[in-house]
């Protein structure tokens, strides 16, 4: 893929995940097990009061604004998308703990932040939607001091099991046509130059995430069905039941799953 499409396929993702229906189906939080789980990768990095977070492809800034927070540390949120950095400014701007939650727009191939200045970097559910996953967890390291952690959580893919029905835009916001395994995550990590230290299955997690997009789906439909509104801008999710019920038995088989990882960059004190 050449610099044109590469950049053209960052700003159709991104424009996906800042679209409605992103926002229909999975509210301000797009991955599994939400701020709860978040919550979980960060006691898993160890974060500390002070320390300095990068947020990799950070969204509406909603994972970022809840570290900041709960761990009373600086977050620096990295987001391609110009519409949702201003939603995270807007929010960060409003919330409790005003100063600590920072939002830049970037690219998480080429991050416009200081190199070896941060603590922990983090990448929630966004590595599978990377074209060139290697090159992120290059930046990420080269962010970090060294002793620094990446914490990474994503959708984990058994290889030649996505079905032909999620190659398309439904799939793409579950993040699972270019999704790894299990072990093609901690191998990316450690080809990267990082010492994985923890792993976490947290696949229990999908199951949760779809029965809230159906339930989502049932009350869209009844309200269609209601006000006569078309579909016309959410026509495939005509086929969304089915689709779920696909994505349930994936997950039952041992196919689909949702993984946490934390690398740590060597040196630093001992």
């Amino acid at each position: 893929m050449n610099p044109i499409e590469q950049a053209t396929a960052k700003a159709c993702c991104a424009d996906l995940y800042q679209s409605e229906l992103a926002y229909l189906l999975f509210g301000d939080t797009l991955h599994p097990g939400g701020l709860g789980l978040t919550n979980w990768l960060a006691r898993m990095m160890d974060i500390q009061p002070g320390q300095w977070i990068a947020d990799l492809a950070s969204g509406g800034g909603a994972s970022a604004q809840a570290v900041s927070q709960v761990f009373r540390c600086n977050v620096i949120g990295v987001e391609f998308g110009a519409l949702s950095v201003a939603k995270a400014i807007n929010r960060s701007h409003g919330a409790q703990g005003e100063g600590r939650a920072f939002f830049v727009q970037g690219d998480a191939e080429y991050i416009p932040l200081r190199l070896a200045r941060f603590d922990v970097v983090l990448c929630e559910c966004s590595m599978s939607l990377f074209s060139n996953k290697a090159a992120v967890v290059e930046q990420a390291v080269q962010l970090l001091k060294p002793g620094g952690v990446f914490g990474l959580s994503d959708v984990t893919l058994r290889p030649g099991t996505l079905p032909l029905e999620l190659n398309g835009a439904l799939g793409q916001l579950l993040c699972l046509p270019d999704a790894l395994d299990v072990q093609g995550y901690a191998d990316l990590l450690t080809n990267g130059g990082l010492d994985v230290v923890r792993q976490y299955d947290a696949s229990r997690e999908v199951v949760e995430i779809i029965e809230n997009v159906e339930s989502k789906l049932i009350a869209f439909r009844a309200w269609q069905t209601i006000s006569r509104q078309g579909a016309t801008e959410f026509g495939f999710l005509e086929q969304a039941p089915r689709v779920m019920q696909m994505l349930r038995r994936m997950v039952e088989r041992g196919d689909l799953g949702y993984w946490l990882f934390v690398g740590r960059k060597p040196g630093g004190a001992k």
